[in-house]
């Protein structure tokens, strides 16, 4: 039998010897003292995604030492979890600049303001849920009162904002009633940032992402503002016809946000929307110069959540050469890690 395997090499086939590497694969040691340090260096020699942890964290070290203008993109499920909390320290810090959110992010920002969101499980019986008042988001729930709550705030706040008295956006003209309040003739036009921003000025609470995205004066970008609840209550609210929204201002503001002297980075949790809005934003001036993905999503279904970041570079979102990776995982126990390496650690 010609070509019969007799030993190892033989079954290797080897017929070059041009590739070198350095790193050992090293796990962390449990004999020794251990911190959150500790944990965090030792994901460098881990392997699989342990190792993408620790390449997020100095991806974002670089954009913060180059002083890159940072995006922040994120889609609702991270405001309804904990992860809203370590939002609002990166925007109460001002550790970003951009923010790209869904309307379902903007909404469950406020609701926590004004009630909470509990802890359930995975396995709760929808319709159960839905006889008692309850809403699931994964193993959250999320009770009916907290959308009341919502609505009845969110009414006064367009009341004052119709009135034409507010300090933001008085109105000039006079209508047929004898006051400044804006008609379905004369409309109020905004965009969805600068409604986010006042939304953000109105909720007046220090535990709100958009709180400090107002107090910092971080753009927030919602394109999809209507896609939720407040799509709901401007539909329900009676005097809608005196409020529009203009998209087309926006998306110039946030394609043009990128151009400058300054290097752009990306940090996006989760996909879609968000992620597209940010990526294609910065085409403008030929693509992210850092960028950080974190989300479970693979490619082979053609989405644009999944899509990798080699997909990025085929568009010219991201520039070429440059060093930047997608984490898989759950971002609810990701990304606390990768803030702690990457704002909070003086090791890493």
């Amino acid at each position: 039998m010609e070509d019969k395997k007799t030993c190892v090499a033989d079954l290797a086939s080897q017929k070059d010897d041009k590739l070198k590497f350095e790193e050992k694969v090293v796990g962390l040691d449990f004999e020794q003292n251990i911190t959150i340090d500790d944990i965090l260096m030792s994901f460098a020699t881990t392997g699989f995604q342990a190792t993408n942890v620790h390449k997020a964290i100095q991806e974002i070290k670089r954009m913060r030492q180059a002083n890159a203008r940072i995006y922040l993109g994120c889609t609702s499920n991270m405001m309804s979890c904990g992860v809203r909390e370590i939002i609002k320290f990166l925007a109460k810090s001002k550790y970003f600049e951009v923010m790209v959110v869904t309307g379902g992010g903007v909404e469950e920002d406020l609701i926590k303001c004004m009630l909470p969101t509990y802890v359930g499980s995975f396995d709760l019986d929808g319709q159960t849920l839905r006889d008692n008042g309850w809403n699931r988001i994964g193993n959250l729930v999320i009770s009916n009162d907290n959308y009341a709550a919502f609505e009845s705030w969110f009414n006064k706040t367009m009341d004052e904002l119709i009135s034409g008295e507010t300090e933001e956006y008085p109105n000039s003209k006079i209508s047929h009633r004898g006051t400044k309040e804006y008609t379905e003739e004369n409309p109020l036009i905004l965009t969805p940032s600068k409604f986010v921003r006042y939304l953000g000025k109105k909720i007046n609470n220090e535990d709100s992402v958009l709180y400090w995205c107002y107090r910092n004066n971080i753009n927030v970008y919602s394109p999809a503002i209507t896609d939720g609840s407040l799509g709901d209550l401007l539909t329900f609210y009676n005097r809608k016809q005196a409020f529009k929204l203009d998209i087309v201002e926006d998306i110039t503001g946030i394609n043009f946000e990128c151009l400058g002297h300054r290097e752009n980075g990306a940090i996006i949790l989760g996909g879609g929307l968000v992620k597209h809005h940010i990526l294609n934003g910065n085409l403008f001036n030929d693509g992210l110069d850092y960028c950080v993905i974190v989300n479970t999503a693979v490619e082979y279904d053609g989405s644009d959540t999944g899509a990798s970041l080699g997909e990025a570079y085929s568009w010219g979102k991201v520039k070429s050469g440059r060093t930047a990776l997608k984490v898989y995982g759950d971002a609810s126990v990701i990304f606390p890690l990768i803030v702690y390496g990457a704002f909070k650690s003086k090791r890493l």
